[in-house]
């Protein structure tokens, strides 16, 4: 399963060809997002960052993918992964290390932009596809 990071998922609602191509790459996954990159998805909706309404971007990521609850046991699961990522010198931020919790509690990989995960420190410890918008 492939989890996109926010940064991922708006590129793909706002049509962007390398977040496309990216997800192209990987259709024969199944893509999910936690229910913490679907508040950030409407609040981008609704601050006009992202094209559409919150209700036309739940219908979007509905046909094509799972929204994943963030639960106690995500908490716990992050709490986990930052002691790792923390262990190997290379702390998140906290909801980033929600986000990815979230992807690793469900055993998926971790799809972003954000260089930081790209590590090969963090890489260790989480699985990551790395998103390059550029």
């Amino acid at each position: 399963m492939l989890v996109l990071d926010n940064n991922l998922l708006s590129d793909f609602l706002d049509g962007k060809q390398a977040a496309r191509t990216f997800l192209e790459q990987h259709e024969q996954e199944p893509w999910a997002i936690s229910s913490i990159v679907l508040y950030e998805a409407y609040m981008g909706s609704i601050h006009g960052y992202i094209g559409g309404s919150p209700s036309t971007i739940r219908q979007a990521i509905t046909m094509s993918m799972d929204v994943l609850d963030v639960t106690e046991q995500t908490a716990n699961e992050a709490a986990s992964l930052q002691e790792e990522l923390m262990a190997a010198g290379v702390p998140a931020d906290h909801p980033d290390a929600l986000i990815a919790a979230n992807a690793h509690e469900h055993g998926g990989t971790f799809a972003t932009a954000e260089k930081h995960f790209w590590k090969p420190d963090v890489q260790s410890v989480l699985s990551v596809a790395k998103y390059d918008p550029c």
